[in-house]
C-alpha cells in the first residue's frame, strides 16, 4: 500500500530510532535491539501492517503499564520436547523469540517439539518466528491468539474472536524459506489500520462497518468486523488457531481478550504456540532439499495464465522486497512518519529521512 508521498528511511536509520525510544523507556539495550529487528523485517519483507505502524502502541502500552519493560522470561512446565512459558507481560516480539529458541534447542537432538506461551503481548509477524526455524533446517509453525477481538462467529453478531494469524516455513536451498503466513481475515487488520492512518479507502470485501454492511472507509471499518477468508471456513480456521494458541497455556481466549488498542493499561495475556520439525529426523537433509527442489521447479514451471509473467513461490515476493528496501530504504506513509517523528522529539531520538 505504499506510494509516492511516501517517504524513505534506512533499515539501521529505523533500528536506531526504534531503539532508543524502546531504552528510553525502559526496555534493556539488548532486548530492545531484538524486539526491534523483528519489528523492522515486517517492514523490509513489505509487510507494513506489521512494522513500525505499531510501534506507537507498543510504547503506549509500555509508558502506561500495559507491558512490562524488563520481563523475567520463565519455564513454567516442561518435558522433553514441550515447554509451557510464561512471558512476565514482555513484548511479543521477544517472548516470541526466546520461546521459538528453546523449540529448536529442545530439536537439536531430533525430536519434534512445541512450545505454547501465556502472558505475552501481540507479536507482529508469525512468518518472523517460523523462518527462525527453517534457517535451522527445520519446518517452523507460529500460532497467535489476535491482540483485538474484531470477528463475529460465522453467523454472530459480536466480535469474540482474532483473525488468530499463523505460519508455516518450509527450509529450501533458495535464498529464501517457502512460507505460509496468514491471518484468517480476508485481509490483516494491520492493513486497515494502514490504510485509516494514512487516509486511503480499504477494498470492499476486507471489512464490515458497525452495522454489519461492507465498507471501503477504513476508518468505519475500525469500528466493525474483519471478514473470515473463505466464510464458514476462515470462521473455523481462526477459531482452530486461537484454541491452538491458548489451551495449552491458559493465555486469555474469547470473551478474555483485551484490546490492544483500547486497553493499554492492562496486561494482555496474550498467547503463542511453536513448533518444529528437525528435517534430519525424517530423512537425509540432501534427499529433502532434493525434493523440494523438484517441486519448486514444478510450481515455477506450470503453464502460465495470460498476461503473467512469473509465478512466486508464498515468501518469494516478501524476501524480494526485503532485498529492495535494504537497499533503496523503507518506505514509511506521511502520517506515520509525522508521527513517529513526535515520538522521535519527545525522546531525543535519531529519525532521519532519507527522501
Amino acid at each position: 500500500m505504499s506510494d509516492e508521498n511516501d517517504v524513505l528511511i534506512s533499515e539501521c536509520s529505523l533500528q536506531r530510532f526504534c531503539t532508543q525510544v524502546l531504552e528510553k523507556i525502559g526496555v534493556p539495550a539488548v532486548e530492545a535491539l531484538l524486539a526491534t529487528n523483528n519489528l523492522i523485517e515486517a517492514d523490509l519483507r513489505g509487510v507494513y501492517s506489521h512494522g513500525v505502524v505499531r510501534f506507537p502502541i507498543y510504547v503506549k502500552r509500555i509508558l502506561d503499564g500495559g507491558t512490562n519493560p524488563k520481563p523475567k522470561i520463565s519455564v513454567v512446565r516442561e518435558t522433553r520436547t514441550t515447554t509451557v512459558v510464561d512471558g512476565d507481560n514482555g513484548l511479543g516480539h521477544l517472548v516470541g523469540i526466546r520461546a521459538m529458541e528453546m523449540a529448536i534447542d529442545k530439536a537439536k537432538d531430533g525430536d519434534c517439539a512445541f512450545v505454547a506461551v501465556k502472558n505475552s503481548n501481540h507479536f507482529g509477524a508469525a512468518a518472523y518466528y517460523a523462518e527462525m526455524a527453517a534457517r535451522a533446517n527445520m519446518i517452523g509453525f507460529s500460532f497467535t491468539i489476535g491482540a483485538i477481538n474484531h470477528m463475529a462467529p460465522w453467523g454472530g453478531a459480536e466480535a469474540v474472536l482474532g483473525n488468530n494469524p499463523f505460519a508455516v516455513a518450509f527450509p529450501t536451498r533458495e535464498p529464501f524459506p517457502i512460507v505460509l503466513d496468514m491471518a484468517c481475515s480476508v485481509a490483516a487488520r494491520g492493513k486497515i489500520i494502514v490504510a485509516a492512518k494514512e487516509g486511503k479507502p480499504i477494498p470492499g470485501d476486507w471489512a464490515t462497518g458497525p452495522d454489519g454492511l461492507p465498507t471501503t472507509d477504513a476508518v468505519e471499518a475500525l469500528k466493525g468486523f474483519v471478514i473470515p477468508v473463505g466464510g464458514p471456513k476462515g470462521y473455523a480456521l481462526t477459531l482452530t488457531v486461537g484454541l491452538l494458541s491458548t489451551m495449552l497455556s491458559g493465555a486469555y481466549f474469547g470473551s478474555e481478550v483485551g484490546d490492544l488498542y483500547a486497553k493499554t493499561t492492562t496486561a494482555q495475556n496474550s498467547g503463542h504456540l511453536f513448533g518444529v520439525l528437525p528435517v534430519a529426523s525424517f530423512d537425509d537433509l540432501d534427499a529433502y532439499f532434493d525434493r523440494i527442489q523438484r517441486g519448486i521447479a514444478d510450481i515455477r514451471g506450470a503453464k502460465k495464465a495470460t498476461g503473467v509473467d512469473r509465478i512466486y513461490l508464498p515468501g518469494e515476493r516478501e524476501y524480494l522486497s526485503l532485498v529492495q528496501h535494504r537497499e533503496h530504504g523503507i518506505p514509511i506513509g506521511p502520517a506515520l512518519a509525522e508521527e513517529l517523528s513526535a515520538l522521535a522529539k519527545a525522546y531525543h531520538a535519531e529519525f532521519d529521512i532519507l527522501t
